[in-house]
């Protein structure tokens, strides 16, 4: 005989199908609110997930679009309403045609989604970007993290644009699979061993190949914070976290214990065997050393 009469069986099943349904899918509260913010003449493709205190997660690091993020979206939403967006010139947002500022991007955009302060998190270049906005906008910043990044000042420097001159002349000579290949087999970029991460940079690379082909518009047509922001490292209030690669080579170990040096209330961590691209060389560590400092 059953257990359960037929119409409380049906009930059972059916609620465990809708159970099952939502942790695959990831409905309610997993789900992932996507849009295109038309800020200053662009549009910025953004994403937000989670709840609770606003998190951001600033692309452009290593020259990808938030999707690098793709770990930390997951995991840091498990604690706070994270959002990551594809600055301009990059991924699936506006690429510029004329003089503008990343910083007044980001702040548009959370003024758009009503984030009045935040978590902002940045990698490389995108730690640039962060940086330049705590100055621009010190009030809309909590805590700050930059890995592996230098200043806005030497984003913009003679030394970084030669670089990227020379990744635009590969592109345009012997094609992007050659450029993307280049940086991706560089071990102090990504970990010979991590071909997960590889093929990740490879296929960002690829699909966001017009900006290599382009000279970089989103670098080149960015004006940064003014005054400098290597002149202003001591107006950062805010406690930062800087984390340095093990890996990474010698002149952004220099830029970093520079920054650390300038700024009042920042820390230094280095990662074990970390290249360049930290949060997908060394996602698990990058994960938690972030996460034991915002929650310190």
């Amino acid at each position: 005989m059953n257990r359960f009469p037929f119409n409380k069986r049906l009930v059972l099943v059916l609620a465990m199908l809708l159970i099952a349904g939502l942790n695959q899918t990831g409905v309610a509260k997993e789900s992932v609110r996507t849009g295109t913010a038309k800020v200053n003449g662009a549009s910025l493709y953004y994403e937000v997930k989670g709840e609770g205190f606003p998190l951001v997660l600033v692309s452009g690091g290593g020259l990808m679009d938030s999707r690098a993020w793709d770990q930390q979206f997951e995991h840091f939403s498990m604690h706070y309403k994270v959002i990551r967006y594809d600055v301009r010139g990059i991924g699936r947002s506006t690429r510029p045609g004329q003089k503008f500022s990343h910083s007044q991007d980001l702040y548009a955009l959370l003024n758009l989604l009503k984030v009045k302060k935040a978590h902002v998190i940045g990698l490389s270049f995108g730690g640039s970007i962060a940086l330049d906005f705590a100055l621009d906008h010190p009030d809309m910043v909590s805590q700050l993290v930059l890995a592996a990044s230098g200043t806005s000042t030497d984003s913009k420097g003679a030394a970084n644009l030669q670089g990227l001159n020379w990744l635009s002349s590969i592109a345009k000579k012997d094609g992007i699979a050659k450029m993307v290949e280049l940086v991706s087999n560089t071990p102090s970029f990504i970990s010979k061993d991590n071909l997960a991460a590889q093929q990740k940079i490879r296929q960002n690379y690829l699909d966001n190949h017009d900006i290599f082909e382009s000279d970089f518009p989103l670098i080149s047509l960015w004006e940064p914070t003014n005054p400098p922001a290597a002149n202003r490292l001591g107006a950062i209030r805010v406690p930062v976290l800087i984390m340095m690669a093990e890996n990474d080579i010698p002149p952004y170990k220099e830029t970093t214990d520079r920054m650390a040096a300038g700024m009042r209330q920042a820390r230094t961590i280095v990662i074990p065997g970390a290249a360049h691209a930290i949060n997908l060389d060394k996602p698990k560590e990058f994960d938690a050393a972030v996460l034991a400092f915002l929650n310190k």
